[in-house]
C-alpha cells in the first residue's frame, strides 16, 4: 500500500506540473499539487507508523 500512495503522489505531482507548463496556470492547478502533497503526507505517515511497530 505504502509503494501505490508514492506512487500516485509522484504521478499527481507529475501531472500537475505538465498541466501548469501547458496552460501556463499554475494557481489553476493548485488543487492537483494539494492532492499530491495530501497523498505524500499519508505514506509518509504510514511508513512511521510500520517502522514503529516493528
Amino acid at each position: 500500500m505504502n509503494s501505490i500512495l508514492l506512487a500516485l503522489a509522484f504521478v499527481t505531482m507529475v501531472i500537475g506540473v505538465h498541466r501548469s507548463i501547458v496552460e501556463a496556470d499554475v494557481a489553476g492547478n493548485y488543487w492537483i499539487f494539494m492532492i499530491g502533497l495530501i497523498l505524500f503526507v499519508l505514506y509518509r505517515h504510514r511508513k512511521k507508523k510500520d517502522s514503529a511497530e516493528k
